[in-house]
């Protein structure tokens, strides 16, 4: 099953879903260093990859022009021979680059507060809060939980499909979700401005498509319905964060030793390794 998967469809609000997979996406072949210098923020360090010009700014131009250069560096590897787990890793991270070239415009949306249409150092620093929230007390666990229940309509601490739907068109719901996310994460001056991101985030569940009905929620379902008993569990939920928490701190690593040196050199070349523990039980 793709990380990609795992988290964009995430009962979290979109930005666990493409931050992890943003930051999973700039994960690709390695260069090696000894001795690595001190680590810097993650969004600092993510400044100095997309910002390919050096003018103090980060276009989506930019940002689509590096996820078009890590698609490209995966074309010679399909048809490749040898041992088939290459190619399947290969496989793994076009999927994950597929989901962040979709769900790349809402995120820099989300992240451009001042709707400049560029994102600034200051602005990408929520990405490094992102990163501080997924550990422990940092929050997320308990944004997760709250975003669990307050869709939870009948408390049964089940999802149906019936709720999710229900939780994309109440307005009531989509006030307290907004509420809650803001929270944690202030990506704008008031929690309101986040409710047409929430709605959006949890019709993708839907599979992002212009109709959100049963069938298309219940089949966008299915990948973290293990049990195949049409609803998610906390239990599920928890499995498929974890896994997608997981990735997302080993790569952060990585971005935060290779980054800075591989930034002097205009390229975004690397792999993840290392990661500090992710664990997370509802």
């Amino acid at each position: 099953m793709s990380i990609t998967r795992c988290a964009s469809s995430s009962i979290l609000p979109l930005l666990l879903a493409v931050a992890a997979i943003i930051i999973s996406s700039s994960s690709v072949h390695s260069q090696q260093f000894q001795q690595p210098p001190p680590s810097q923020p993650l969004g600092d360090v993510l400044f100095q990859l997309l910002d390919k010009d050096k003018n103090q700014k980060v276009t989506l131009d930019e940002v689509n022009s590096q996820l078009n250069m890590l698609e490209m560096m995966f074309n010679p590897v399909e048809g490749a021979g040898g041992d088939d787990s290459g190619n399947d890793e290969a496989n793994e991270y076009k999927q994950l680059l597929s989901g962040v070239k979709s769900a790349a415009p809402t995120l820099f949306n989300l992240l451009d507060v001042n709707n400049n249409q560029s994102l600034s150092k200051s602005e990408l620093a929520h990405v490094t809060k992102f990163e501080k929230a997924l550990k422990k007390g940092g929050g997320m666990r308990e944004l997760l939980r709250d975003v669990f229940s307050i869709l939870d309509e009948n408390a049964d601490e089940l999802l149906s499909v019936e709720e999710i739907m229900d939780g994309s068109a109440n307005d009531q719901v989509i006030t307290k979700l907004s509420t809650r996310v803001h929270e944690l994460f202030p990506l704008r001056s008031d929690a309101d401005e986040l409710k047409d991101f929430v709605t959006s985030s949890i019709e993708s569940i839907a599979g992002g498509g212009a109709v959100v009905d049963k069938e298309s929620v219940a089949k966008g379902m299915k990948w973290v319905d293990d049990d195949g008993d049409g609803h998610i569990s906390k239990k599920e939920v928890a499995k498929y964060y974890n896994l997608a928490g997981k990735k997302f701190m080993e790569i952060s690593k990585t971005i935060k030793q290779l980054g800075p040196m591989l930034a002097m050199f205009g390229g975004m070349d690397m792999n993840g390794g290392g990661g500090d523990g992710f664990k997370m039980d509802l």
